[in-house]
């Protein structure tokens, strides 16, 4: 539930600002099935497109 709290209050803020980095930590946050590498990568893709 934490987890999810969290990425409400990241989408949330991430609409407001549009600040991609939030997007960013969203994805370094998110499970991704066991993937972790995936969203550290979607994440550093992100934040290249700044």
């Amino acid at each position: 539930m934490k987890l999810e709290i969290l990425m409400q209050s990241l989408w949330k803020e991430y609409l407001k600002t549009k600040d991609i980095n939030l997007l960013a930590k969203a994805c370094e946050k998110a499970p991704f099935f066991g993937q972790k590498e995936m969203g550290k990568e979607i994440a550093k893709i992100l934040r290249k497109t700044k």
